[in-house]
This record gives C-alpha cells, sequence and structure tokens, in this order.
C-alpha cells in the first residue's frame, strides 16, 4: 500500500514537472542537492521528546527535476536512557513539490517515517507548506496522516522567521513556530511553541531552540521532557 501511495505521488508530480519542462522547452537540469550531519543534545520532534540525550542527524536531499526534490533523514541515538545499543531510531523519506507564485511559495509533500530495529510500523503523512516572500516570512505547514500511529491526524505549525548577515559569510537567524494538533482520538489545541536562534559561518551553523509546553492533554507532562536543545550542523551542496 505504502509503495503505491509514495509511486502516485512521484508519478503525478514527474508529470507535471514534464508538461511543464516541455511546454517551456526547457531541458532536465543535472541533480542538485544539499547532504548534512546535525549532532543535537536531544530529538524533540513537535514538541515531543524522542531522545534527550546526544544524537546524530545525518541528511540527504537533491532536486531532481524543477522543483521535484527528494530527501532522506535518519536519526542516531548515540546514548539511549534504557541502555539500548547505539542505532538509527528513525529514517525518513520525504517527496516534495516546490510551486511558486507572485512571492507565494506553495509545497506539497509526502514523507514516510520508518523505525528501523523496532516492530513499529511506519507512519505516513501528506503535507503542504505555505510561505509568503515578505518581512518575518510567514509560514504555515500542514501535515495529515495517512498511515501509521499518526493516521486520521492533523498537524498545523505556523511560524516566522528572520535572518540577518553580520559579516561576510556570517549571518544570523531568528525562528518561531507554534504546533496545533487535531488527533484522530483525544483533545485537539496547542500543544507547544519553539523558539530558536542561530548563527551560521560557511558550512556550519549552531543553533539554540527553546520549547514550550502549551497544553498538558495536547502535549502530555510525560512527552514533554526537553525544554533545550542544542544543534551543530555541517552542510555542503552540490
Amino acid at each position: 500500500m505504502k509503495r503505491k501511495i509514495l509511486s502516485t505521488i512521484l508519478a503525478t508530480l514527474s508529470t507535471t514537472w514534464l508538461a511543464g519542462g516541455l511546454a517551456r522547452g526547457a531541458e532536465a537540469p543535472s541533480p542538485a542537492g544539499t547532504v548534512s550531519l546535525t549532532a543535537a543534545s536531544a530529538y524533540v520532534f513537535r514538541g515531543a521528546t524522542l531522545n534527550d540525550r546526544a544524537v546524530l542527524q545525518p541528511a540527504l536531499e537533491a532536486e531532481v527535476a524543477p522543483g521535484l526534490t527528494l530527501g532522506v533523514w535518519a536519526n542516531f541515538d548515540l546514548d539511549r536512557k534504557a541502555g539500548a545499543d547505539r542505532q538509527f531510531s528513525e529514517v525518513d523519506l520525504a517527496v516534495s513539490y516546490a510551486l511558486d507564485w507572485k512571492g507565494l511559495s506553495l509545497t506539497p509533500s509526502y514523507t514516510e517515517y520508518l523505525y528501523p530495529n523496532t516492530e513499529a510500523e511506519a507512519d505516513r503523512e501528506v503535507g503542504l507548506t505555505l510561505a509568503l516572500d515578505v518581512p518575518l516570512s510567514p509560514s504555515v505547514a500542514l501535515a495529515y496522516g495517512v498511515g501509521g500511529a499518526v493516521e486520521k491526524s492533523l498537524y498545523i505549525e505556523p511560524g516566522l522567521s528572520a535572518g540577518v548577515e553580520l559579516a561576510e559569510g556570517l549571518s544570523a537567524s531568528l525562528e518561531a513556530k507554534v504546533g496545533y494538533i487535531v488527533p484522530d482520538e483525544g483533545d485537539s489545541g496547542f500543544s507547544h511553541y519553539a523558539l530558536t536562534a542561530g548563527l551560521a559561518y560557511g558550512p556550519a551553523a549552531v543553533s539554540l531552540t527553546y520549547y514550550g509546553q502549551l497544553d498538558d492533554k495536547v502535549l502530555s507532562d510525560e512527552a514533554y521532557d526537553t525544554r533545550w536543545v542544542v544543534s551543530l550542523t555541517w552542510s555542503r551542496s552540490f
């Protein structure tokens, strides 16, 4: 079933790109993308702490056609509370297609969350991100579960961000996001907010994120275990 969903999305996006390319008489460019590695003090996803100890998070994404991007992201636990071996706890596969129109960016996507070394079923989501090219770069991301534990659940995340160049090659950024959850079962509402400050120089970046709990009925005290996360990222474009 999951192969059928992913194949359908890929076929649709590829057809859309091909039709646009033929209409413009354009040739497909060579693949381009980014490879990165992040070392973080914890792994927090949508306000919930999945690992409160050090992790490594490699990622690779490539634009294989105009607007069409394929990506893979993983979380590697360096030190697990339960005493388990160091291992990959999660691998995410994603495909997205970016559309731009007069300062509005519209990006539909599909993501599959895999959990190796466990018997947990994969989670699957379709998403849509809208962003405006105006001051503070307002955006809103929507994710709807179509399989696994998140099936029929909706996650909404509006955000604001800003950046400034401090010196040649050195830049600073600020970002604020808030999460709203509509689960298949249980209470709906604002779960958390996240405030991030970052510095980037060349291929290296460091960030500090604070997570605040908004409603303990939506984001339980048990899930909300980590407030501060420090991350160091190295990335390279190709």
